[in-house]
């Protein structure tokens, strides 16, 4: 008996470890597949109206993708903050064919999809509004650029996205560094082990 349950004991040491392991993968899995969702969405959005608004504080544009027809669900991963009580968006009204949004309150503890005019600047620090693609070159200053945001998600969540959307080249080695080169970009975890990431899907 005692022998059996020596075994079962290490057993459970070396497989749960795994296990969890492997669930962790799949949230980031499922939040890669959120990405490409949105990033198809927002093609078709840009093909029917020409031009992505920009999104304020308030303002989510996963809700206007949403309204258009363009997504069957707002953007939602399984990863990183989903607050009990999230804060009311802006809404989004369109005047022959161009939309704008009103009201709502901060969305910025929420992750979603945003559009911003791009800026020169470190990457991890414009708050989605740069990203060095090849690795060394800012986007063009002054386009549109859409991302997701990622909101506090882990550091070993952050790297893993990071390896399955830039590869292994574009992502940094260790858990405590900041990641500036790719489609994925974040700020060094902060002392609880967190991180914010923008997710590159489009400019223009």
């Amino acid at each position: 008996m005692i022998g059996v349950l020596a075994i079962i004991a290490i057993l459970a040491v070396v497989i749960v470890p795994r296990v969890f392991q492997t669930i962790a993968s799949s949230r980031v899995t499922n939040a890669v597949a959120s990405i490409n969702s949105a990033k198809a969405a927002v093609t078709e959005f840009a093909a029917r109206y020409g031009t992505i608004p920009y999104t304020n504080g308030n303002a989510r544009l996963d809700d206007l993708l949403l309204k258009a027809g363009m997504l069957e669900t707002r953007f939602e991963v399984p990863i990183g903050n989903k607050p009990a009580n999230p804060p009311a968006a802006a809404r989004w009204v369109e005047t022959n064919g161009v939309w704008t949004a009103n009201g709502g309150s901060s969305q910025g503890s929420i992750s979603r999809l945003i559009c911003r005019p791009a800026r020169s600047g470190t990457p991890s620090t414009t708050y989605g509004a740069n990203f060095r693609l090849d690795g060394s070159t800012d986007l063009p200053t002054g386009a549109r650029v859409v991302s997701a945001v990622l909101v506090n998600i882990t550091a070993r969540e952050a790297q893993e996205l990071s390896d399955k959307i830039d590869g292994e080249a574009l992502t940094p080695d260790s858990l405590n560094a900041a990641d500036e080169l790719g489609r994925v970009v974040y700020r060094a975890p902060n002392g609880a082990g967190l991180t914010t990431a923008w997710v590159y899907i489009a400019h223009q």
